[in-house]
C-alpha cells in the first residue's frame, strides 16, 4: 500500500516538474550533439534530459536492487543448507550419547 501511494506522489511531483519547466522556458536554442546539431525549446530540452536523468537513474537502481535480491537468496540457501548440517550433527551427537 505504502509503495503504491509512494509511486503516485512520485508521479504527480513529475508531472508538476514537468507542467513548471515547460510553462517558463519557451527559448528556441541550437543543441549541439557530436554529430549533428539541432534547433529546440528550452523547455523540450530540458524535459527531454531530465526524463533520461530519470529512466538511467531507475535503471541504475534496477541493477543493484537486482544484484541485492540475488545475493540475499543464495545466502538464504547457504543459511537453509547450514541449518541442516547443524540439525544432523547435533541429532548424530544425542544419538552417540
Amino acid at each position: 500500500m505504502i509503495k503504491y501511494i509512494l509511486g503516485i506522489v512520485i508521479f504527480i511531483a513529475i508531472v508538476l516538474v514537468a507542467i513548471t519547466i515547460g510553462a517558463n522556458n519557451d527559448q528556441v536554442i541550437t543543441f549541439n550533439y557530436i554529430v549533428a546539431e539541432s534547433q529546440l525549446q528550452l523547455s523540450t530540452l530540458v524535459a527531454i534530459l531530465f526524463g533520461l536523468g530519470l529512466i538511467l537513474g531507475w535503471l541504475i537502481t534496477a541493477f543493484f536492487y537486482l544484484k541485492l535480491k540475488l545475493k540475499n537468496m543464495a545466502l538464504a540457501r547457504q543459511v537453509k543448507r547450514q541449518t541442516l548440517q547443524i540439525n544432523e550433527l547435533t541429532t548424530v551427537r544425542d544419538k552417540v550419547a
